[in-house]
């Protein structure tokens, strides 16, 4: 199956904030996950892919540094702008096509990015490029749906076939990145609470802001979005809701390192 491009304008912009909102819970989970890859250095971070920026205000102020927020979207940015804070800069830009200074940054955080990268030998060679030596690109995602379904594929069973084309970007990222010389560094997984209830849960499925929901045929969506909502109404205060996501980790080698050794 081929990687749709989605386009994060229009009616998914307007409803991403809502439809894709996290608990303050939750972001606290990931900046606790991300914190052993983060220096003191107090030098900048790239949210890549930012989206409305979910991440990015938290990563300025949980490591006092300045966050560098790149995303395509215009309608997305401009919601991300509207809520960045000080120390965070939103710019227009793609995975592709960095907008920024080389050895700019010493941690790149990429939020369920890597399937939506259309080209992944220019993005490794530009994640390189603005990284610093021994610098980090940090990648967030569910990489093993198919493994551990979640509540989603209760009432979207056909979610599972995104799972795969899932491992299959992450595996091609990592090869491009090899390329260029970053090794993995760290893997783990990482439970989250996606929304207090499930009628918290239906309400922003309701919003279809999750971009595998919108290559749903709208027939398969309407069936699994009423039974959610069938049975929200029966047990609103069922939750919290959690899921698994991948933390995975790649590091620049410094010249003086081994490639063998940063590989391991």
């Amino acid at each position: 199956m081929g990687r749709a491009v989605m386009d994060f304008d229009g009616d998914l912009a307007r409803n991403y904030l809502d439809g894709r909102r996290l608990p303050a819970e939750t972001v606290s989970t990931w900046m606790r996950a991300m914190a052993a890859f983060v220096t003191a250095s107090g030098r900048p971070v790239l949210d890549l892919g930012a989206g409305t920026g979910r991440f990015t205000r938290a990563l300025a102020e949980h490591f006092s540094v300045p966050v560098v927020a790149v995303e395509p979207s215009a309608e997305m940015r401009e919601r991300a702008a509207s809520a960045a804070g000080p120390e965070v800069f939103v710019v227009g830009g793609q995975a592709e096509a960095i907008p920024c200074a080389a050895q700019a940054f010493q941690v790149i955080w990429a939020s369920q990015v890597v399937h939506h990268i259309k080209d992944f030998d220019r993005c490794a060679a530009e994640v390189r490029r603005v990284l610093i030596p021994g610098g980090r690109l940090v990648v967030r995602g569910a990489f093993h749906d198919a493994e551990r379904p979640t509540l989603f594929h209760t009432y979207f069973p056909e979610l599972a076939a995104f799972a795969e084309e899932r491992g299959q970007a992450l595996a091609g990222l990592t090869r491009a990145l090899r390329g260029v010389g970053l090794r993995p560094e760290h893997r783990d997984t990482v439970v989250q609470m996606s929304a207090p209830t499930l009628a918290d849960f239906a309400a922003q499925v309701a919003l279809r802001a999750h971009s595998p929901l919108r290559r749903l045929a709208d027939d398969r969506f309407a069936e699994g979005l009423k039974r959610l909502m069938r049975d929200a109404d029966r047990s609103p205060a069922t939750g919290p809701i959690t899921s698994t996501m991948d933390l995975v980790v790649f590091r620049t080698i410094r010249v003086t390192e081994r490639p063998d050794k940063a590989a391991q």
